[in-house]
C-alpha cells in the first residue's frame, strides 16, 4: 500500500515527466530536420514514454494533500529532479558520442543545473543532443516542478512550499495578486523574453537552430554552450549585447519582472536587490577598467574597454558564464574582485546561481546592526529588508545558508585537490557550486573537462545539484530523521 506522502511525490514525479516529454518535442524535430536518425530513435523514444508514463502515472498517483510540511516538499524536490537527471543521460549514453556512464550522467547534471560545462565540444555534438540539453537548461532555471505546478489542476494549498524548495532565494514576493496568478504571469514572461531573444538573435545573423539553442540557454544562464562552448569572443557586437542584456535580465528576481509588466514603476524603485545587483556591477566594471587601464600604460580606449568590461562582468555575476573578451590578459586583481563576487551571484528567485543578492543584503545588514550595538548597547535598532521588519528566525536561516554555502564549497575544494592543484580545485568548486561552469582566466578549452577523473566529475555533479537546489534538499537526504514520517524540518 503506498502512503499518501508516497502518492503525492509520485504525483509531481509523473507531472514532471509528462512535462519533460513534451519540452523535448523541439530536439525531436530538430534531429528529423538535420536528418539525425540514430539521436531520433533515441530521444524520441524518450519523449515519447515520459510523455506517455507521465501522463498515466500523475492520474494513477494523483492526490491532493492538504496539509505541507517541510519533509515532503524536499523529498518531492530532490526525487523529482534525480528522475529528470537519469531519464535525461540516457540519450547522452546511447549517441554516437560513446560517453561512458558518468560523462552522460555529468552532461544530464550540467543540463539541469544550467551550469555552462560538459565533457565534449559543441561542434562534435549531435544538435538533436545540443537542444535537448537546451530543453533542460530551460526547464531547470524556472523549475520543473513550478512548470509542472502550473499546469495541474489544483496545488493552490502546496505550491506555495514547493515552490520554495524549487526556487532559489528567500522568497520576497510582494505581487498583489494569487499566488497561482502570480507564477502563471511569471511563466508567460519567461516564455516571452525567450522568444524575443530567439527574434533578435536571428535579424544579428545567427542561424535558427543556434538562435533557439542560445536563446533557451541564456534565459537559464546556463552559459552557451552551443556558441564555441561559450566563447564568443570572436562574434559580433550585436550578438554580445543582445546576449549581455537578457543574461542580465534572466538574474534579476522575478518579482522585479513582475513589477516591471505591471508597470509599479514607484515599487520597483525601491527594490534593494535591483539597486545592490546593478550597482555593484557597474561599480565593478568601472574598477576593472581603472586597473586595465593603469596596467596597461593607459594605451586603451576607455569607453570601448570599459563595454567590454562590463559585459564581461554580467557574464560572471549574472553566473551565465561565457567568455565575451579575452580575460587571460587580466592582471590578478581584477580576477579576484570577480571571484569574490561570484560568490554573491544573481538575485533571489532568479534562474541565475550564487549566494544571491538577497542574502548579502541580510547578511551585511546583520554585521552592520551587531557592530552598531557594540556601540550603542541599549538601542533598539530591527533589521529591515525593504522597508519590512525581518524575523528572528529568517536572519538565522539566511546567514546559516551562507554558513552552509561557503562549508561546501570548502568541501568540494579539498576533494577536488586531490586530482587538481590548489588554485585549479579553488576555482572549479566555486564555478560549479554558483552553477557557473567556467571561470574567469579558464583555458581556451572553456568548460570542457573530458580529461578530469571519475573522481572530480562526481563531486562536481554533487557541488552543481547542491548549488541549484540551494544545498538544503541534497543534504537533508544523507540525515537518517529525515525518512521518519514524524519528522517536521526546518
Amino acid at each position: 500500500m503506498v502512503s499518501k506522502e508516497k502518492r503525492f511525490v509520485l504525483h509531481i514525479v509523473f507531472a514532471s515527466l509528462m512535462i519533460f516529454g513534451a519540452f523535448t518535442v523541439p530536439a525531436v524535430l530538430l534531429c528529423i530536420r538535420y536528418q539525425d536518425y540514430n539521436e531520433l530513435a533515441h530521444i524520441g523514444t524518450i519523449s515519447i514514454s515520459t510523455l506517455i508514463i507521465g501522463f498515466i502515472g500523475q492520474k494513477v498517483f494523483y492526490y491532493d494533500v492538504n496539509r505541507m510540511n517541510s519533509r515532503i516538499c524536499f523529498m518531492t524536490t530532490i526525487f523529482t529532479w534525480l528522475t529528470m537527471i537519469f531519464i535525461t543521460s540516457i540519450p547522452f549514453y546511447l549517441s554516437s558520442l560513446n560517453l561512458s556512464y558518468i560523462d552522460s550522467l555529468y552532461e544530464a547534471v550540467a543540463s539541469w543545473t544550467t551550469t555552462g560545462t560538459s565533457v565534449v565540444s559543441s561542434d562534435v555534438m549531435p544538435v538533436g543532443l545540443q537542444m535537448l540539453r537546451a530543453s533542460c537548461n530551460w526547464m531547470g532555471a524556472l523549475g520543473i516542478i513550478v512548470i509542472a505546478l502550473n499546469f495541474l489542476p489544483t496545488w493552490q494549498f502546496v505550491g506555495r512550499s514547493l515552490v520554495i524548495t524549487e526556487i532559489a532565494g528567500p522568497g520576497f514576493m510582494k505581487i498583489n495578486t494569487t499566488f497561482r496568478k502570480t507564477y502563471r504571469r511569471a511563466l508567460a514572461i519567461y516564455i516571452s523574453l525567450t522568444a524575443i531573444q530567439y527574434v533578435l538573435l536571428r535579424i544579428s545573423g545567427l542561424k535558427k537552430s543556434d538562435s533557439l539553442i542560445t536563446s533557451l540557454s541564456n534565459i537559464s544562464t546556463a552559459g552557451l554552450m552551443n556558441l564555441n562552448n561559450g566563447n564568443i569572443v570572436g562574434y559580433g557586437i550585436a550578438v554580445k549585447i543582445i546576449i549581455t542584456i537578457f543574461a542580465f535580465i534572466s538574474s534579476l528576481n522575478f518579482s522585479i519582472l513582475l513589477l516591471a509588466t505591471m508597470k509599479k514603476f514607484k515599487e520597483l524603485s525601491k527594490e534593494p536587490e535591483l539597486k545592490f545587483h546593478s550597482g555593484r556591477i557597474i561599480i565593478t566594471a568601472g574598477f576593472i577598467t581603472v586597473i586595465l587601464y593603469i596596467t596597461y600604460n593607459r594605451g586603451l580606449s576607455l569607453l570601448k574597454e570599459f563595454g567590454n568590461v562590463l559585459m564581461q562582468v554580467i557574464s560572471y555575476f549574472t553566473t551565465a558564464g561565457y567568455q565575451i573578451t579575452d580575460t587571460s590578459r587580466w592582471p590578478g586583481a581584477a580576477c579576484a574582485i570577480i571571484l569574490v563576487q561570484m560568490f554573491i551571484g544573481a538575485c533571489a528567485i532568479s534562474s541565475g546561481g550564487g549566494i544571491k543578492a538577497a542574502r548579502t543584503i541580510i547578511a551585511v545588514k546583520t554585521a552592520s546592526r551587531t557592530l552598531y550595538h557594540h556601540i550603542h548597547k541599549n538601542a533598539i535598532r530591527p533589521i529591515k529588508y525593504s522597508g519590512t521588519p525581518l524575523k528572528l528566525n529568517t536572519l538565522l536561516r539566511c546567514n546559516l545558508y551562507i554558513v552552509m554555502f561557503v562549508v561546501t564549497y570548502l568541501f568540494g575544494t579539498l576533494i577536488l585537490s586531490i586530482d587538481l592543484d590548489l588554485n585549479s580545485a579553488l576555482n572549479t568548486s566555486l564555478a560549479m557550486l554558483t552553477n557557473t561552469g567556467a571561470y574567469i582566466n579558464q583555458t581556451a578549452t572553456n568548460g570542457i573537462i573530458d580529461d578530469y577523473s571519475i573522481l572530480s566529475k562526481i563531486v562536481m555533479m554533487f557541488l552543481m545539484l547542491a548549488g541549484r537546489l540551494e544545498i538544503y534538499p541534497v543534504l537533508l537526504v544523507f540525515f537518517k530523521n529525515f525518512w521518519k514520517n514524524d519528522n517536521e524540518f526546518l
